[in-house]
């Protein structure tokens, strides 16, 4: 049954309340859930996907393709309200805790942080990278400045994951403790393909003005492919 105009007005409404309130839980979430509220996020405010499956991208980009293909031909309506009944079921009062925004989660390179739950004692210069606190990065490399290019388990750098998430601050404080700019993950993605891929121009931008190089992946695919026309014309 196709909802009353007045009735979908109010649902649109809470939703954009629940879509901004889920930002204050992100770190909370497992990535299984957030990958479940970005596919009914899309949905709800671009419908049925229609984009074609990434194959160059990090699985990351794929698992959250799959959650929005996942839930086909379902209407903006019903994903809105699905939307919000998942949220309750997380925190039945987020309405009473909520403040009218309207600013919706749509993060795309921040999925979970799950180490964002240890004691501040217990995280590494990853953690710290991940989070943005370049205070924290700086510290720790000046306690220990040879771990600046330890890999994790998919070959990515802490310079990967800053550029990933746009925390230029970070990727300075990297670079100046002897980065590695040109690093490939396992799939031969650099920095500047992470920057280019999540649409960070100023990252981008600063990442070429210190000479990183164009190099291609294990797709054959460079920075300037996988980033948008905005950012191709850059690089």
């Amino acid at each position: 049954m196709m909802a009353k105009k007045g009735s979908l007005s109010d649902l649109e409404n809470r939703f954009s309340r629940a879509a901004d309130h889920l930002q204050s839980l992100v770190a909370s979430l497992d990535s299984g859930q957030l990958l479940g509220f970005y596919g009914l996020y899309k949905q709800a405010t671009v419908g049925p996907c229609d984009t074609p499956k990434p194959s160059w991208y990090q699985a990351q980009a794929k698992q959250k393709w799959e959650a929005w293909r996942s839930l086909g031909s379902m209407g903006k309506a019903e994903a809105m309200e699905k939307y919000v009944s998942a949220l309750k079921k997380l925190n039945d009062n987020w309405e009473d805790e909520s403040k009218i925004g309207g600013r919706a989660w749509v993060a795309v390179s921040s999925m979970v942080n799950t180490d964002d739950t240890l004691n501040d004692g217990d995280k590494t210069l990853l953690d710290w990278v991940k989070e943005g606190n370049e205070d924290k990065v700086r510290e720790t490399l000046m306690r220990n400045s040879s771990i600046v290019n330890s890999p994790d388990e998919s070959n990515m750098l802490p310079i990967h994951w800053a550029a990933d998430r746009g925390h230029m601050l970070t990727i300075k404080c990297l670079i100046e403790r002897g980065a590695d700019i040109d690093a490939q993950d396992n799939d031969g993605q650099t920095p500047l393909h992470y920057a280019a891929s999540c649409g960070h121009a100023d990252v981008v931008e600063y990442l070429l003005s210190i000479g990183a190089k164009s190099l291609k992946d294990h797709d054959g695919l460079t920075p300037k492919q996988v980033a948008d026309e905005r950012l191709a014309a850059v690089l």
